[in-house]
């Protein structure tokens, strides 16, 4: 009866002049749902709010997918203007003149969630740029910065462009279902040559602050390769040249912000060397590397004549991702823009030519042989940034494929893939030679020396020695030369003086070490052979005590044993303790440990006397399986009572009345951490970096316990001595909530052993 009234209602809808299509929709629809012999997967429209928020998580990586879908409808320009953006509510304004969109493609790619477009099409269609965009997230940026849209476009070739509406939360409420929103499109007149696209967004979710603003900034710099492409290959033969991308935000334009956030500055300075090599008309080949942090210029020709390339120049950036090679910039952090930007890419007639420079791609085998060691070196694509230029004048055997996906594998590819692979390693071990690094693994009998200030200066006078006379003035030279040979021999030599002073520190802090180590193994000893007979002395005492008949003596006898019992059990635990660290010191075997059963162990082993000091321990490892690399477990014990000790310190000293000391640990990547917090006096950030310096202390006047005892400034560097010889480090970290200090000892986990 129900399918019978439904089919009646969509025939007599059918015969209007104008149907109202979106009943009939939804009537078919639920005619189609009612099948007892199929099911369908449906959406709820509250889908569209979590997609903005868990695909797009951040205000201002919302707004750079934006900019990112301009570049990729090959816009020339994007203009972004906030107002009230000091505050939410307020709205912002994005505009584009790329190539639009018509009725079609808002269909099909805006209002279509998971489209493969971008995947399916790479590359722009006017200028051919590599997509910059994420897989369609632009529409869940839109609806992560406001909750209500207007979008304008103006789509290349048409009369008349479209405006679409969106009202995010009020139309894409969770409970009702995504085939029952509609959003409402119509069209305006224009010209034909009119395109682009204008973004709305009101009511914004967030304010904006000049951080967030600066992040976006950063985004815009790497959307086009940091390479400027030489003149003579700017010449796009067939197509569109790229005339370029500019970004204005609230009316600064990214040549103004050029300087503050291009990746010349924040990154590519950071180059340890800059690598340049060319083939010229007759195939001859050189190459040239440079570093102004090694103070190298060296040259090599190529034996080599490359015949059928035609000219070719290569220019690229050599990083190594050591902190004594970056200056002003994070390891992890240019270590990242390596894996994400690092490779060296092919350019011709101008454009990007994909795979090549990919993260993907290893076109020159450098992944492939350091990882096989057949390199020593760093040698990775991810060390080098750069660029091979072509052009169908100067390079005509070299025509991409038909699929576009690279360059057709004939004889000027293999010498292509010859040149460039022989220039990038010859650069790269000739900074290897410099730095006194092995460069490969038939390099025998390698012993690395750092360089001396003789050696610098008898080099540099074979060369004044040698320079033709009369040549234009290396006599002018020789000063300048001389005073900077001074400089470096000086540089060299306070730095030997400082390493040598630190090594005999440090030898001083062995031996006070070993001394104290031999009086506490004996001490150990004492304690252990002294506690039964104390304990029975005690017992009988506190028997003897019982029979004293006047209440007054006896109970000031009892209150005496009762303190002399909580020093002798005191005094044990340490005692044992001790013992059972030196018994443990006398294996030299290394042996993988559990981090939660010697954490546990470690609290057992305190138990009494956190008890007494009025501390509760909590513990928590994440996963319980995890397990150490191969080490002393007595070294362990040290580290955890370093930081135990430092904790009774820091928390007597601040006069807290609930002390609490919490240890945990978790896996990261190839190593372990342990954390140790505690809620004491904390530390200043201030003196973060010096706390695991030898001989540097905060409490050297606190109170002796007999277990915390005073501060040496010991404890600590013992601590990171510790975790360097197992592959880690030390650091003070932001302590969890609750917690005023935390410590973290990181050393190599059992799988990276």
């Amino acid at each position: 009866m129900v399918e019978k009234t439904i089919r009646e209602l969509i025939e007599r809808e059918l015969q209007k002049p104008t149907p109202d299509w979106t009943f009939i929709e939804t009537a078919s629809r639920g005619q189609v749902d009612s099948d007892p012999n199929t099911v369908r997967f449906t959406v709820d429209a509250g889908h569209i709010q979590r997609l903005g928020a868990e695909l797009v998580g951040k205000q201002d990586t919302a707004l750079s997918e934006l900019i990112k879908n301009a570049f990729d409808a090959d816009a020339t320009s994007v203009t972004l203007t906030f107002s009230n953006q000091d505050q939410p509510g307020g709205s912002l304004t994005i505009t584009d003149d790329g190539s639009g969109m018509d009725d079609e493609v808002i269909r099909s790619s805006w209002m279509r969630i998971s489209t493969p477009a971008k995947i399916d099409q790479p590359l722009s269609p006017l200028y051919r740029r590599v997509r910059a965009g994420r897989k369609g997230i632009g529409r869940f940026s839109v609806q992560r910065l406001g909750r209500r849209l207007r979008l304008e476009t103006r789509p290349r070739g048409l009369d008349f462009g479209f405006h679409v509406y969106f009202n995010w939360d009020e139309e894409f409420r969770p409970g009702r279902d995504l085939h029952d929103v509609f959003s409402r499109i119509e069209r305006f007149e224009k010209e034909a040559d009119d395109t682009g696209t204008v973004l709305q967004i009101d009511d914004l979710r967030d304010a904006w602050s000049e951080g967030a603003i600066a992040r976006v900034w950063r985004s815009v710099m790497l959307l086009q390769p940091p390479f400027p492409i030489s003149a003579k290959n700017a010449k796009m033969s067939g197509g569109a040249q790229d005339p370029g991308f500019a970004v204005v935000i609230n009316g600064s334009s990214r040549d103004d912000k050029k300087s503050e956030f291009s990746i010349e500055k924040s990154f590519l300075s950071q180059a340890i060397a800059t690598i340049t090599a060319s083939i010229d008309a007759d195939g001859n080949a050189t190459v040239r590397v440079q570093s102004s942090k090694l103070n190298v210029d060296d040259r090599q020709a190529f034996t080599e004549r490359y015949l059928s390339t035609g000219p070719i120049e290569l220019s690229a950036h050599y990083f190594i991702y050591e902190t004594d090679t970056l200056s002003g910039m994070a390891q992890h952090a240019a270590a990242a823009m390596g894996r994400t930007f690092g490779g060296l890419r092919v350019y011709r007639n101008g454009f990007r030519v994909l795979p090549y420079g990919q993260a993907s791609d290893d076109w020159l085998r450098l992944d492939i042989d350091v990882s096989r060691r057949a390199l020593l070196v760093p040698g990775n694509n991810r060390n080098f940034f750069g660029h091979v230029e072509l052009s169908s004048d100067h390079n005509p055997l070299f025509e991409e494929t038909s699929s576009r996906e690279g360059l057709l594998e004939n004889e000027a590819f293999d010498q292509l893939c010859h040149f460039v692979r022989n220039a990038v390693e010859w650069a790269a071990k000739r900074v290897a030679a410099v730095r006194k690094r092995k460069q490969n693994a038939g390099q025998k009998d390698f012993v690395a020396q750092p360089r001396k200030p003789s050696e610098f200066l008898k080099d540099l006078m074979d060369d004044l020695s040698t320079a033709p006379q009369g040549s234009g003035g290396s006599g002018g030279r020789v000063p300048e030369a001389l005073a900077v040979a001074a400089a470096v021999a000086s540089e060299y030599e306070e730095e030997v003086e400082k390493a040598r002073a630190a090594a005999l520190e440090y030898e001083e802090m062995l031996r006070l070490l070993a001394s104290l180590g031999l009086s506490i193994s004996v001490f150990g000893h004492e304690v252990k052979g002294a506690k039964d007979s104390l304990s029975a002395r005690l017992a009988l005492l506190h028997d003897a005590i019982a029979d004293v008949p006047e209440d007054g003596i006896r109970g000031r006898l009892e209150r005496q044993h009762g303190q002399l019992q909580a020093v002798s059990d005191r005094l044990f635990d340490i005692g044992g303790y001790i013992a059972g660290l030196m018994s443990s010191t006398e294996s030299r075997e290394l042996r993988s440990l559990s981090v939660i059963g010697s954490l546990r162990r470690f609290c057992q082993q305190f138990s009494d006397y956190m008890r007494k000091q009025g501390v509760t321990f909590e513990i928590d490892v994440q996963p319980q399986t995890l397990r150490t690399t191969l080490m002393h477990s007595s070294e362990l014990d040290s580290v955890l009572l370093n930081f135990l000790t430092n904790s009774i310190k820091s928390m007597r000293q601040a006069k807290v009345p609930d002390r609490r000391v919490r240890m945990d640990a978790r896996a990261d990547g190839r190593h372990l951490v342990i954390g140790f917090e505690d809620n004491g006096l904390g530390i200043d950030k201030g003196s973060w970096s010096r706390v695991f310096d030898a001989f540097y202390t905060t409490t050297m006047a606190a109170d002796d316990d007999g277990i915390a005892g005073p501060g040496t400034g010991l404890g600590l560097k013992i601590v990171a001595d510790i975790a360097a010889s197992y592959g880690g480090t030390t650091a003070v970290a932001d302590p969890s909530p609750g917690y005023t200090c935390r410590l973290e000892f990181r050393i190599l986990a059992e799988s990276a052993s």
